[in-house]
């Protein structure tokens, strides 16, 4: 299986800019392993990046050579850019606190609607960039800004299980608030998938439940980000004769379905 390693400050980092070339270059990404865990060295010396390497398979839809180095280097100033970012850029990473709960100070919809304006405008420049015609829609409330993206053959902008998608965003996270005073989670999403993914996954994680019930065996379901995790978590916390936990380390931290008696 063909492969391409990434480094950057962090895994995360490393998993999203390695995703946002491949999917650029008609790539889906079937597996990630981390290499080389960051280290800050002692006093900045010795500091060494993330080291990812990721597994890819060839899907359709393919971007020009010139819209591949154009967003290949648009990530790589993403990447390198030296903004701070919280674990809600990514996900909600608190597995068992309630959904959506918002630590940043409220916002005032001036610079709520700086941060949306510049989301907006990086997804319009890299789908532009990908010969992409999109419609971008915007909804926004009080703590997040969610960009829902229309169009035709979109697939690519997905990948598998959404890992593609969870890089986009990410990246628009970190692109919308640099140089911003002040947090408001942004949702990228396209035709919905997130909400569809979101049933799949309750079907499942009901499925297994009933499963390990029968059997009194505990399963473990493939590797999820922390958000999709939660789903399992918050689908089966009701359930009396069930428990779940998760386990592993990132990227192939995964949920364990368990009887409990």
């Amino acid at each position: 299986m063909e492969f391409i390693d990434v480094s950057a400050k962090t895994i995360e980092d490393a998993i999203a800019k390695g995703v946002a070339e491949l999917s650029v270059d008609g790539h889906e990404l079937v597996e990630t392993k981390v290499m080389e865990q960051p280290s800050n060295g002692f006093l900045g010396i010795g500091r060494k990046p993330a080291v990812v390497r990721l597994f890819y398979t060839s899907v359709k839809a393919t971007a020009t050579p010139e819209e591949s180095t154009s967003i290949a280097e648009l990530s790589d100033a993403v990447s390198a850019a030296p903004v701070e970012t919280n674990v809600d850029d990514v996900a909600v990473h608190v597995e068992n606190s309630d959904v959506s709960k918002s630590t940043s100070k409220e916002l005032s919809k001036e610079t709520q609607e700086v941060i949306a304006q510049k989301g907006k405008q990086f997804l319009e420049d890299m789908f532009s960039q990908m010969g992409l015609t999109v419609l971008i829609e915007k909804m926004m409330t009080k703590d997040k800004i969610t960009f829902q993206v229309h169009g035709e053959d979109l697939g690519i902008l997905i990948g598998k299980h959404g890992q593609t998608l969870d890089a986009i965003q990410y990246l628009t996270n970190l692109v919308a608030h640099k140089e911003v005073s002040g947090h408001c989670h942004i949702v990228v999403d396209v035709e919905n998938y997130r909400s569809r993914r979101e049933d799949t996954l309750i079907n499942l994680a009901k499925r297994l439940a009933v499963k390990v019930k029968r059997t009194r065996q505990k399963v473990s379901l493939e590797p999820m980000n922390a958000f999709e995790r939660k789903i399992i978590h918050t689908a089966l916390h009701d359930d009396a004769h069930i428990i779940t936990n998760s386990a592993g380390d990132e990227p192939f931290r995964h949920v364990v379905i368990s009887y409990k008696k």
